[in-house]
């Protein structure tokens, strides 16, 4: 009976038996935690573990012993300086992981944009043909296609003769880089070149070119920029078999190998104080 039971013959009581044995299970689990932290700790800053993760980072592509160009170099600096702040700056598991993850994302952007380049003085080089648009509405596409066929091949022969590059042909035109000083040689060679060409019966082609030297952004195989534009307004004032050059371009090729004649030049979206010549090799 419930009054005969006393105090020694009750059970244990369960909450007082929870609360000892919850005492030791945290005691237990902070212990283990502690532990795990000091062997974590001992890992991070552990000479031979860093150098493993630190090797890795350096030949991994992206890496600070790779040649590479970097456009995104301002983002890099400042994922390291949060990097810095964050980890410290101590050599640890911990910063070299930090340093793996920048690069990796380095890498990443380097080959995303694999064909940026840094910006270089340049000549550009822009051409088209003169009244071609209106023989062209009264051809056939065949015809069309042979003769800028011809000329664009024979532009990019020339072109690549005298060390420069064909970025892309554009209808009837072309646009191409020079960083020699041989743009203006390989321009009137062009010119000359593409006069010969005989594919049409009634259309024998002309070209007009202008030259601007500046420092234009390359990515993705193409050139764009302000001193694009330039170049491109350039060769619109140009008449056919006239190479027009801004006054830029003799910062790079030798005036005194040219006849240089001053040319009247205005053009939206060119500076307002632009000297243009047509120009003429001494030969």
């Amino acid at each position: 009976m419930i009054q005969g039971v006393t105090a020694k013959e009750l059970p244990n009581d369960p909450a007082t038996h929870h609360e000892s044995g919850g005492r030791s299970a945290s005691e237990a689990s902070r212990a283990a935690l502690a532990a795990g932290a000091r062997a974590m700790s001992a890992i991070n800053r552990s000479q031979t573990a860093t150098s493993v993760v630190r090797a890795a980072r350096e030949h991994l592509p992206g890496g600070p012993k790779k040649d590479l160009f970097r456009p995104e170099a301002e983002s890099t600096q400042r994922l390291n300086a949060l990097l810095d702040r964050v980890v410290g700056d101590d050599r640890t598991v911990t910063r070299e992981l930090g340093s793996l993850a920048t690069a990796t994302w380095q890498a990443f952007l380097s080959r995303r944009d694999h064909d940026y380049l840094p910006p270089q003085p340049v000549t550009i080089l822009f051409t088209d043909l003169v009244s071609f648009s209106t023989w062209a509405l009264h051809r056939s596409d065949d015809d069309i296609v042979r003769l800028l066929d011809a000329v664009n091949r024979t532009t990019r022969e020339v072109v690549h003769r005298h060390g420069g590059v064909v970025i892309k042909t554009m209808g009837d035109g072309a646009m191409a880089a020079f960083d020699g000083d041989e743009a203006i040689e390989a321009t009137f060679e062009t010119i000359e070149a593409v006069g010969t060409i005989d594919v049409a019966d009634d259309y024998r082609p002309v070209l007009r070119a202008g030259l601007h030297t500046g420092t234009p952004r390359r990515v993705k195989g193409d050139l764009i920029g302000v001193d694009v534009n330039i170049a491109a307004r350039v060769a619109e004032a140009a008449s056919g078999g006239e190479v027009l050059a801004s006054e830029t371009v003799f910062t790079i090729a030798d005036r005194t190998r040219y006849q240089l004649r001053p040319r009247r030049f205005k053009a939206k979206g060119a500076p307002t104080k632009l000297h243009v010549y047509s120009v003429r090799p001494l030969y």
